[in-house]
């Protein structure tokens, strides 16, 4: 499996989960991907995306959300994904990737990869999902 990293902001790293990626059954070096904190980049931009919040606020497990997983290669690009909610704590979120991704930086990372991110990791949820009231 992949390490996951969760981007604190442009300049840092912060709350790596190790997780090793297996190729062809063996595993390799370690890859490093980061969770892209969409919320701090809208808010750089003076963007406040209320009706994301609060349709954040209305998630349950088993909901879809789509969060950006950017490879750390310079020359890879990132994508955005769907992942399914398994686990809620306060602000934090445990899921699974839905598919596998199809950038090259990415695409060794396998459907069912367990991700963990917080709401500021977010991109956005897809509009056919969104029957629940907020609680």
């Amino acid at each position: 499996m992949a390490q996951l990293v969760k981007r604190k902001s442009g300049l840092g790293l912060a709350k790596a989960q190790c997780r090793r990626l297996k190729v062809e059954g063996r595993p390799s070096m370690p890859k490093l991907i980061e969770i892209e904190n969409i919320e701090e980049m809208r808010l750089r931009e003076g963007i406040v995306d209320v009706e994301l919040r609060d349709q954040i606020r209305g998630l349950q497990i088993g909901d879809l959300v789509k969060v950006t997983l950017l490879a750390m290669a310079k020359s890879a690009a990132g994508e955005t994904v769907f992942v399914q909610i398994s686990s809620i704590r306060g602000n934090g979120f445990r899921g699974k990737l839905t598919r596998r991704p199809v950038s090259v930086g990415l695409s060794k990372l396998r459907a069912g990869l367990p991700i963990a991110f917080t709401k500021a990791h977010i991109h956005s949820i897809p509009k056919e999902q969104l029957t629940h009231e907020p609680r």
